[in-house]
């Protein structure tokens, strides 16, 4: 799953490339960990497109709530979409991440042992599919928490060593997922599948794991193995490729 990724350009460049205003002036963190603001991008309720800071990971600050333990959730996977805390965002408050590369942990393959940055080799910025949650007290800003929908892995990160990716969206295809609309999740994966982007890409390797890693790597070989049979199954996207007769 993706817990980092990387935004290396500004804040008028973002707009520029996304037709998209910005209400607030607000710094962008050349890497986006669980917790740190990152910009993203919204339809506000004028029906425009807006960017806005929004915090990486849904749930409480430390973890735990009042009701008891509470977990940050930073990825939704595209086969939750119906489940509980993910439902509701799914079919109401969806978004979209601009992201200049990801960075995943690899288990096998020739960057087996390392952390590596995937970024495009065409695109300028790839575009991440999400959702959001807020809270809004009386008189204050809303907190807008996002979390990233992923996908069985792009067939180029499941070569270099890792089983998810995040859903990139054509640029065409913006739109039509950030509609205000609510809509059943049937037709949110409609909106997915015409318009899931597979970038071409590259990858860095950022740094070598600690030597633990191999304690881990019998358990992601598992997920891998797992992950292709169900892409065997259902198709590379998480679910059918085509729709239900």
């Amino acid at each position: 799953m993706c817990n980092r990724f990387h935004v290396r350009t500004n804040l008028h460049d973002i707009c520029k490339h996304l037709d998209a205003q910005a209400t607030f002036d607000f710094d962008i963190p050349e890497e986006v960990f669980p917790l740190a603001p990152a910009p993203t991008l919204a339809i506000n309720r004028d029906g425009m497109r807006e960017i806005r800071p929004m915090t990486f990971g849904m749930g409480g600050d430390s973890g735990k709530g009042k009701g008891g333990p509470r977990y940050l959730l930073n990825n939704t996977r595209i086969e939750s979409r119906t489940k509980w805390p993910w439902k509701t965002p799914f079919e109401k408050y969806r978004c979209v991440v601009p992201m200049t590369s990801f960075r995943e942990p690899c288990y096998w393959g020739e960057t087996a042992g390392t952390e590596v940055s995937f970024s495009p080799t065409k695109d300028k910025l790839l575009l991440a599919a999400a959702i959001f949650s807020f809270k809004q007290e009386p008189n204050q800003e809303p907190d807008l928490r996002m979390s990233l929908v992923m996908r069985p892995a792009l067939p180029y990160v499941m070569e270099h060593g890792h089983h998810r990716s995040p859903f990139f969206l054509r640029n065409d295809g913006l739109d039509a997922w950030m509609d205000r609309s609510p809509r059943s999740a049937d037709q949110s994966i409609e909106v997915l599948r015409e318009f899931a982007y597979e970038p071409p890409l590259t990858h860095r390797v950022d740094r070598q794991m600690a030597a633990s890693w191999t304690k881990r790597k019998s358990a992601n070989l598992k997920k891998r193995d797992e992950q292709l049979a169900d892409i065997e199954k259902i198709g590379p996207l998480g679910f059918a490729s085509t729709p239900d007769p």
